[in-house]
């Protein structure tokens, strides 16, 4: 059966259209390598942000380097001059595509996971289950599952389609097997992943935004005739909390669905090239947009950039970013309210 989903074909784009979609992809490179890197350094530089849910962050960042900073300007040059570099190396531009499009999705769910534990379980459920050695068993299973979903292309003895060869993206595997994108096993692995990454992703975020609505609802109910005069602002938080899990769902679902739609459609019949190069953007979308996605809220990481821009990095400690010794909120939990501890935590 022909494949459809092929993110762009050379056949079908004219002179303006590559030179649009080239453009786009330049943004989405430099875009996307700054701001995973920066990420990623500033958990490497900064000691309080080394913690279990920063660690599945960078997961996800490193997945979308492989992206943003290898296969994009791949695909750059190819629509550029038509033609692309040695097979063997092309091969390997499109392997990395796949596994860190696999290894992203899955860090979405250990990100979605570690936060759900952490609001809507125990404390001590968390410290148990969210140990160094268990987060590392969980970051080094991402990988080993998306090598695993890789074999079935590197395997395969489908030889490249013949026809237009301008912007046949990912052509052979050292002349013999075509692209880890245009292979029916990999589009079906690949549509299964979204699938389920979806639906772990919907089904934390909808967990947390319950617990925090029923906590809004008791604060308003418990503390109705003091409410103006409470000490801190719990109920806003809650709010805030609220808004940003249902902004990090509809982003994640905006950039990930259309693509599903046209990987399912495409085994039956041919999706209009202007639907797969949509969705294949709006998917591409988020590899550029996970590391500004997930931190954002979070004071730690905003305070650790604002001393980067100041020059601080060698006084590091000096900036209020002191070790933390257990990866959990553990210490906070003692000292205040755990919800509001939790919330915190996630701001």
């Amino acid at each position: 059966m022909t494949n459809h989903s092929v993110p762009v074909s050379g056949c079908e784009v004219g002179h303006s259209g590559k030179t649009i979609i080239a453009s786009i992809y330049i943004l989405m490179c430099l875009l996307g390598s700054t701001l995973n890197v920066l990420v990623i350094y500033l958990v490497v530089s900064f000691k309080k942000l080394r913690t279990t849910s920063n660690a599945f962050i960078v997961n996800g960042s490193v997945a979308d380097l492989l992206v943003c900073a290898i296969w994009i300007p791949h695909e750059v040059m190819l629509i550029s001059t038509g033609s692309a570099l040695a097979p063997e190396i092309h091969a390997l531009s499109e392997a990395l595509l796949f596994l860190g499009i696999t290894v992203s999705l899955l860090s979405h769910s250990l990100i979605a996971a570690n936060r759900y534990v952490l609001i809507t379980k125990a404390p001590a459920t968390y410290v148990s289950l969210y140990q160094k050695r268990n987060a590392e068993s969980m970051i080094i299973a991402s990988w080993l599952l998306a090598l695993g979903c890789l074999l079935p292309w590197l395997v395969s003895s489908r030889h490249a389609q013949e026809g237009c060869s301008d912007l046949q993206v990912g052509k052979a595997f050292f002349g013999r097997k075509t692209s880890v994108m245009s292979n029916p096993n990999e589009d079906v692995i690949l549509a299964l992943t979204i699938f389920a990454q979806s639906a772990i992703v919907l089904y934390c975020y909808f967990k947390i935004f319950r617990r925090v609505q029923i906590s809004m609802k008791r604060v308003s109910i418990l503390n109705f005739q003091i409410l103006k005069n409470l000490p801190y602002s719990f109920p806003r938080k809650d709010r805030r909390l609220g808004f940003y899990v249902l902004t990090v769902c509809g982003i994640f679902l905006i950039t990930t669905q259309p693509l599903l739609w046209v990987l399912v459609v495409g085994r039956l019949k041919p999706v209009p090239f202007a639907h797969r190069s949509t969705s294949w953007m709006l998917f591409c979308c988020l590899f550029v947009l996970n590391p500004f996605l997930y931190t954002w809220k979070n004071e730690e990481f905003r305070r650790s950039f604002k001393s980067v821009l100041r020059g601080e990095i060698c006084r590091g400690s000096a900036v209020g970013l002191a070790p933390v010794t257990v990866n959990t909120v553990a210490h906070i939990l003692p000292r205040q309210n755990s919800r509001r501890a939790f919330i915190g935590h996630m701001e």
